[in-house]
């Protein structure tokens, strides 16, 4: 084995009975020397057990930190085939079966060769020689690739054991872009990194970084996910593959396949373990920013911090976004629903907390608050009125002034204050909307003649206290004038009013006696209903025209000229604006402003009639109890009237009738007489009451008019 020191080295292998590579070769520079007689001869030296020094094997530069970590989607955890996972979890890397892809020097078979120590320094030795004497101590057959060629220098200023020999090689092979493929049991093929992928490596399973070797043999791993996603785990560690190294995804059991070193291998294996974790969800509310801001400002910390760990050399085509972390913004609540890990999660908890904070320069913010009851011009009008004149207790001085805005169309208030502000403002506005209580208005409106007021009893003059089984009227006084109907001509009428005892009698039997009547002119019963402090309008009557310009056009002498008149409309009849106030004891105020106009005649115009018309007009305020009637009168209007007498059976007499009767025109006096009846209503049960009570009463006058009927 060792050759004549007077000889050049000679290098013969036969690999299976045929001569492979026979070459006289240069004496090496340097190699495992011996200094006798100043030659430089490769010698395998034996020291004794006692000063072994252990293996030397090259590292990863790169550390990850924590800092960088970036969690992945979470998925459900991969099935693998029962064989596989038993492997997995059954064998290391240590107790793993050889197989003919694994290496082992012959001369370690024998008892204490692995632990002898030597001596290797190479100073630009080629690196065919090198593999020669690799072989020549370890008995391991090469088979060299044309390409294979180049000087290698090893410093080694410790001896190593005889069984990282091999390890050493390895390390050799890899800085000079080599690589060993196993091709059996003592047989290795040296070939390019770059086509080592497609030879017969070593292929080992696992995700345990512990069960892959620190070496530099070029193996295939293949290193299956449990929750992290394999093509975002790809991204990551895409950089840190060695040069020719390999990578492919299989993406039904969720795996990473790499070939690469053994080493490089491990160093992955222990990134992808701190990657493949199990995440959260967390909720975080915010108090002053907005959670879609705050969403971005995140996503683009995590960008440029995954931007600035990324190794040198990664392509920088593609934009870095954050893999595996998601934040998620809920506009609704102002909340941010986060998915990742529990040590990432804390890492955003702080960011929330840098970002969630109210800024001096930035104190207002834009609030949306929508409305269930109330109307949103009203709520935006009182809150400025309130906010023009009184300081908000408890809120933050602003740079800005506090803004309210009413939104007709999505029925909301918008509120540009700062959070603490909007605070107190939210509270004002949760006590404006509210479900007001309605009032349901009934009305009876007539014109009384004297003679009319004289046949119903209605006494004028009566100005006594109010007494029982009387209806009060309210005219100069509020409490004063009554109408006895009791002892008057219409004892009928005792059913159909509102007794100053607060009994109840019906406006629609006032109305039945009433129509009765020869000089009673029942003009108009509406009933409308309205919310609390809110004005009703009823209009009843005709829109007439008149006009208010005319002018002549210009004609020649041949042609009439043309009269063109411009018009306006008037509406002529009965308008009514009520405006009922709730007290807190259940008194009903009611703000009422009528006005009943007649069209009395016209005058002749240039083409057309103007009208005249005859207003009356009446505004008031009264209080009273719900379902409490009160009478408005005193609105007198002279009419001119043509009365006629004569004598019975003569006067109707064809011809000579005229002889027996006389015609005269006289002014009349009617008075105008307006009932009102609030009703409030609380609630759905009081609606249904006051409803079914006015079906009742419906039914009851259809009855009495059939039996009238019947009766003429």
């Amino acid at each position: 084995m060792r050759p004549q020191e007077d000889e050049p080295a000679q290098i013969t292998k036969d690999f299976r009975t045929k001569e492979f590579y026979t070459k006289q070769i240069e004496q090496p520079k340097a190699a495992v020397t011996n200094h006798t007689d100043n030659k430089e001869l490769i010698q395998l030296v034996t020291l004794p057990k006692s000063q072994t020094i252990g293996n030397i094997s090259k590292t990863s530069e790169y550390t990850p930190t924590r800092k960088t970590i970036i969690q992945v989607a979470s998925r459900e955890q991969v099935d693998l085939p029962k064989e596989i996972a038993a492997r997995s979890k059954s064998t290391s890397a240590a107790e793993q079966p050889l197989s003919e892809t694994d290496v082992k020097p012959p001369v370690l078979d024998k008892p204490g060769m692995a632990d002898e120590l030597i001596c290797v320094n190479f100073d630009q030795v080629d690196i065919r020689m090198v593999l020669k004497t690799v072989g020549d101590i370890t008995g391991i057959n090469f088979v060299l690739d044309d390409s294979v060629h180049g000087n290698v220098t090893v410093m080694f200023p410790t001896k190593i054991r005889l069984a990282e020999v091999y390890k050493v090689l390895e390390s050799i092979l890899e800085v000079k872009g080599f690589a060993a493929v196993p091709a059996g049991r003592n047989l290795v093929k040296i070939v390019p990194r770059a086509d080592a992928a497609k030879r017969n490596l070593q292929v080992r399973f696992g995700n345990n970084p512990s069960d892959i070797p620190r070496n530099d043999t070029l193996i295939t791993q293949i290193i299956p996910l449990n929750y992290a996603n394999a093509g975002e785990i790809s991204q990551i560690i895409q950089p840190l593959l060695a040069t020719g190294a390999q990578m492919a995804i299989y993406t039904k059991t969720n795996s990473i396949v790499i070939t690469d070193t053994s080493s490089n291998i491990h160093h992955i294996a222990k990134i992808i373990q701190t990657l493949d974790v199990k995440e959260q969800i967390t909720v975080f509310s915010l108090n002053y920013a907005s959670a879609q801001v705050i969403s971005e400002q995140i996503t683009r910390i995590i960008e440029k911090n995954r931007a600035a760990s990324s190794p040198v050399g990664r392509n920088r085509s593609t934009p870095l976004a954050p893999t595996g972390i998601k934040i998620i913004p809920d506009p609704r609540t102002n909340s941010l629903y986060v998915v990742a890990n529990e040590q990432d999660t804390e890492i955003i908890e702080r960011l929330i907390m840098q970002l969630d904070v109210e800024r001096p320069d930035s104190a207002n913010n834009v609030h949306v608050v929508y409305l269930e009851n109330a109307q949103p011009k009203e709520v935006a009008e009182s809150l400025t009125a309130v906010l023009a004149n009184l300081r908000i207790t408890g809120a933050v001085e602003a740079t800005q002034q506090v803004q309210v805005t009413a939104d007709e169309g999505t029925n909301s208030v918008i509120v540009a204050a700062s959070t603490q502000d909007f605070k107190v403002i939210a509270g004002i506005i949760e006590k404006l909307d509210i479900v007001r209580e309605q009032v349901l208005v009934e009305l009876l409106i007539m014109e009384v003649s004297e003679e009319g007021l004289l046949e119903i009893g209605i006494d004028w003059a009566t100005l006594d206290e109010a007494v029982e089984d009387s209806i009060r009227f309210f005219g100069a006084t509020n409490f004063g004038p009554r109408v006895d109907f009791v002892s008057g001509d219409l004892e009928g009428l005792a059913v159909g009013a509102w007794r100053a005892d607060g009994s109840d009698v019906r406006i629609g039997a006032i109305l039945h006696a009433l129509d009765k009547e020869s000089g009673v002119n029942i003009l108009s019963t509406p009933h409308i209903t309205t919310s609390n402090h809110n004005k009703a309008k009823i209009i009843i009557g005709e829109n007439i025209p008149y006009v208010v310009e005319s002018r002549i056009t210009e004609t020649s002498d041949f042609l009439t000229p043309t009269v063109i008149d411009s018009f306006e409309y008037k509406d002529v009849g009965i308008s009514l604006e009520i405006t009922p106030h709730i007290s807190q004891g259940g008194l009903v105020r009611l703000e009422i402003d009528s006005e009943f106009s007649k069209l009395i005649e016209g005058v002749t115009g240039s083409s057309v009639n103007t009208p005249t018309t005859a207003k009356r007009q009446a505004q008031t305020i009264v209080s009273m109890n719900s379902g409490s009637t009160i009478v408005i009168g005193g609105l007198i209007r002279d009419d001119k009237v043509t009365l006629e007498k004569k004598i019975p059976l003569l006067g109707d007499l064809p011809l000579l009738g005229g002889l027996f009767k006389y015609q005269r025109d006289q002014m009349q006096k009617t008075n105008l007489l307006m009932f009102i009846t609030p009703h409030v209503m609380s609630n759905q049960e009081d609606l249904d009451r006051i409803t079914e009570k006015k079906r009742n009463e419906t039914e009851l006058l259809d009855e009495n008019g059939e039996t009238n009927n019947n009766s003429e």
